[in-house]
């Protein structure tokens, strides 16, 4: 008896490592179920300090910023019976397409007025692609050009020099090599030095390997996404297949006040989310806006930028429709649209009919 369990064991085993070596076996989603959308107080950070001294807060968000979500054939490990899970798919935008999200959590910044803004962020993952996205084109800037970092990395500390550790005795704390031990504070790294940790890593023989990931390494980070914006251009700002935090934002109009906003506030030594945000979620964070559109919209305004953050769950059970085939190159068929907007090399906009080299759903093509 023992001997048949093995056996069926080896076999679930073989069935779910040769669905892994197989294209994906796709379809249509024909019911999503989704969980719950969370904005919530991401207050376990609270020791970072910005460069004048201030403690950084900041909301969390659930989703991932992806275009479209798929139902996936597997083997279950656990039955071995035919089961779906999400498939999802983001906009390849290092393969040189163009999109903006459709679901999942991003930013979108629209100010009234040219300026500059300074968008406060925590960065889960920095192996992913952190991008920033104008609607008009929706196509990344780039880092390093276009936009800046600024912040910490997680893990990367520097000692106070005025500050020696000393044991319970009085005696000097030294590390392993003899050496004195002092009190650490956290790195703050400049545009430039950030930019400099990103080419060490990313940059192989002149070309960016990497063009939107911040960090060299795959640390967390906290700090500030920095770029110059166009009156009446939106601005999406997110990261692909992960989650950025938000702590808020300052602009500075050309020739005008700064004005900012803070999303997470230290009340008395309670972290609270600001009233745009505590206002739409109950007590666990739960989003209580959500209706039938499947997302939560946040909505933010100073004198002359207007904000939305947008907030969608991840899904927690699919129902297959109709099949698409297997792969990658099924599921990037079935999202072409003949009437998307169609660009120049520029970025510009053009009619349907304009003749020359066009971009449509992210693929460049000579149009006749």
């Amino acid at each position: 008896m023992k001997k048949i369990f093995t056996l069926i064991s080896m076999a679930l085993v073989a069935m779910s490592m040769n669905a892994q070596d197989e294209e994906p076996k796709l379809f249509e989603a024909a019911e999503i179920t989704m969980g719950d959308i969370r904005w919530y107080n991401g207050n376990n950070k609270t020791d970072i300090n910005d460069e004048a001294g201030t403690m950084l807060y900041f909301v969390m968000g659930d989703g991932n910023a992806y275009e479209q979500i798929y139902a996936e054939e597997i083997v279950s490990n656990e039955t071995g019976e035919i089961v779906y899970r999400p498939y999802y798919t983001y906009t390849d935008y290092v393969g040189g397409e163009a999109g903006l999200p459709k679901y999942g959590l991003y930013y979108k910044f629209t100010p009234k007025v040219d300026g500059s803004l300074r968008f406060l962020t925590w960065v889960n993952k920095t192996n992913r692609n952190t991008v920033v996205v104008p609607a008009s084109t929706g196509r990344p800037l780039t880092y390093g050009v276009d936009y800046q970092f600024e912040g910490y990395v997680n893990g990367q500390k520097s000692n106070y020099t005025d500050r020696p550790l000393y044991n319970d005795d009085g005696t000097p704390k030294l590390d392993n090599d003899g050496n004195q031990v002092y009190e650490q504070y956290c790195t703050f790294f400049t545009a430039e030095e950030m930019l400099a940790r990103h080419n060490e890593a990313k940059v192989v023989d002149g070309v960016d390997t990497a063009p939107y990931v911040l960090e060299k390494g795959n640390q967390a980070l906290w700090g500030w996404i920095l770029l110059d914006v166009k009156a009446g251009e939106s601005y999406y700002i997110f990261q692909l297949s992960s989650q950025l935090g938000f702590g808020g934002y300052d602009f500075t109009p050309v020739g005008g006040a700064k004005e900012n906003y803070v999303a997470a506030l230290d009340m008395g030594g309670t972290i609270v989310l600001n009233k745009e945000f505590s206002s739409i979620v109950d007590e666990k964070g739960v989003a209580q806006n959500v209706g039938t559109t499947g997302r939560s919209v946040v909505t933010i305004s100073t004198p002359n930028m207007d904000v939305e953050g947008v907030g969608s769950a991840t899904p927690t059970a699919v129902v297959p429709g109709a099949p698409l085939g297997t792969g990658i190159a099924a599921v990037k068929a079935a999202e072409l649209d003949a009437n998307a907007p169609m660009y120049n090399l520029a970025g510009q906009k053009v009619a349907n009919d304009f003749k020359g080299m066009v971009i449509q759903n992210g693929r460049k093509f000579m149009n006749k």
